[in-house]
Formats: structure tokens, sequence, C-alpha cells
């Protein structure tokens, strides 16, 4: 039943009209109010009737409006009698459909029937639609192949500013003929995270910044150990001791062992003292593994990526805003 629903909703953008939804507006064009119901063999409920308002080019005729724009579908056998027309549509995308319509129409108005047979997801599918239309008002038509690719570029660009990495490296995704200016500025902020300071601000805003760097062949260990050996020559004992296990754990042996507590604490290396150091009985230190909570990044090793499968979920999140019907 799922499966079959799920197909009902995928014929209905094949066969409703492909025209944009649009608000009322002066133009040489036609506003159109347009009713659609459906019924497809197998399925017992009936999908609600759908009423929507579409702007369509003065002197375009509604069977030619039926012709889906992306799916490899085109008219046959169109014959025309009076206000009567009939008509045959073949869909030859991965799912093969074939149709027979009859629209009766006028000036301001027009009521017909389509019935489409074929397979989808290798299943048959028979389908009837029932529609009828009456002239409202007029419009200015916008091609909607025009307004898809405004809008994808709109979307693209929002993910460009937000680093979005799944939107630049999954095979399906519209934007990833943008990976080059999109890796264009990963390499940017790898330069950056170099140094401690651009290190933290973008380790501490993005979970996923492994991923980011690694999409576009920057290698997250080496970015890491260069901004650790330069938290060490800038004496960042912060840095190093939240970021550079391997590292804090060498500085707090040769800087905190056998110190007097107060003596490490006031010292530049009470960072890492504090982390990686004990404070026995006499009140020296001496070094010892961290001992609860997650451990720090060794120098060269990043923090724990995220879960594989939470970045695929927000991937295929993400493109639904593309690849819908």
């Amino acid at each position: 039943m799922i499966r079959a629903w799920k197909a009902v909703v995928a014929l209905s953008a094949l066969a409703l009209l492909t025209v944009p939804v649009v608000c009322a507006a002066q133009g040489q064009d036609e506003l159109w109010e347009v009713t659609n119901k459906m019924e497809m063999v197998g399925v017992p409920m009936a999908m609600p009737p759908q009423t929507q308002q579409v702007c369509r080019p003065t002197g375009k005729s509604q069977e030619e409006e039926m012709v889906p724009k992306d799916r490899d579908c085109r008219m046959t056998d169109v014959n025309r009698s009076g206000n009567r027309t009939t008509f045959t549509m073949v869909c030859e995308a991965k799912d093969r459909f074939t149709g027979t319509g009859d629209i009766t129409s006028d000036r301001d108005s027009y009521r017909g029937t389509m019935r489409m047979k074929g397979t989808m997801d290798g299943r048959p599918v028979d389908m009837t639609q029932a529609f009828s239309g009456r002239r409202v008002g007029s419009c200015t038509y916008e091609d909607p192949r025009q307004r898809q690719n405004t809008m994808m570029a709109q979307q693209c660009g929002q993910a460009l500013d937000q680093m979005q990495t799944p939107m630049f490296t999954m095979e399906q995704s519209p934007c990833k003929s943008m990976k080059s200016e999109f890796c264009s500025r990963v390499s940017r902020t790898a330069q950056d995270m170099r140094d401690p300071a651009g290190y933290r601000a973008t380790a501490e805003r993005r979970a996923d910044w492994q991923q980011m760097l690694s999409a576009c062949n920057q290698d997250p260990v080496a970015v890491t150990q260069a901004a650790c050996a330069r938290s060490i020559e800038k004496r960042d004992y912060g840095f190093t001791a939240q970021y550079c296990e391997a590292d804090a754990r060498a500085l707090a042996k040769q800087n905190c062992e056998g110190r007097a507590y107060t003596a490490a604490m006031s010292s530049e290396f009470a960072p890492i003292c504090q982390r990686f150091a004990s404070r026995p009985a006499g009140r020296s230190y001496t070094a010892q593994p961290r001992q609860s909570g997650v451990p720090p990044a060794q120098a060269g090793t990043p923090a724990q990526a995220p879960n594989v499968t939470d970045t695929v979920k927000e991937g295929a999140d993400l493109l639904k805003k593309f690849l819908k019907w």
C-alpha cells in the first residue's frame, strides 16, 4: 500500500500541469485555476482533488501543457474536432508510460481526462486523471526551468556560504559543479587552521571540519600537527593542552613532574599540568593519563569524527530540497 501511494504521488508530478504556481498578477499571459483528481488501479482510496493557480503562456494549448518538460515525453496522434481534442503521450525516461487524453475546451474553460499506463520501479501502474480549469485573470509567465535554475543557484550559493560539504561531494547533488570553488574556500580554511587561533575557531564551530578538509584532499592530521607546533612556539599552552595530547604529555613530564603544586600552577604550563599531571600527597606533580571524559586529540590526530550515518543523513536531507518530484 505504501509503495502504491508513493507511485500515486510520483505520477501526480508527472501528469499535473507543469507550469509554475503563481499569484494573480497583471500581464499578457493567462491565469488559470486548475483542479485535478487522480485515481489509481490497486489503490482503494483516491487522492483528494488538488486546486492551484497556474500561469499559461498566451497561445499555448492545454494539451501541450500536459507534457512534462524533463521526462523525455512527447505528444503523438493529436486530433482536433470542434472544441474537442484527443491525443496520445509517450514517456521514455527511466519509468516508461503511455497515456491517452481527451479534452473539451473553449476560450475560458476546459475539462478532460487522461489515462496513463506503464511501470514504476518495475511495478505496473494504471492511473486515471480527471482535470478541469477556468480562466480567472492575467499574469506574466515565467519558464519553470529558468525559475528552477535561479532557485538552484541561490540554494547552492547559500550552501557555499555555509560550507555544507555534502552539497558539493554527493554524486547526485546539483551543486557538485561548484566543488572547485568550495575546495578553494576549504584550502583557505585549512591554511588558517595551521595557526592555533584559526584552528580553535573552526574546530569549535564545525564538528565536521575533518570531513570538510578530507573532501578537498586537505590532510586534517597535518593541519593539527602544524597548529600544535605553532602553539608551542607561541607558548599557547592552553591550546596545546586542549588539542595536542602527545605534545602536552611530553611537556607535563618535563615541566610538571617534581615541582611544587603552587609553583606549577603559577607557571605558564598550568593548563598542561592541570590536565595531564596529578598532585600526590607530597604536593608535587607526576604525569598521569587523563582520568575521565573524552581525551583531547593526540598531536597530529584530530578529534573523533562525527558518526558516518549522521553525515549521510545530513547530505540526504540537503538534497531533498533539489531532488523533488
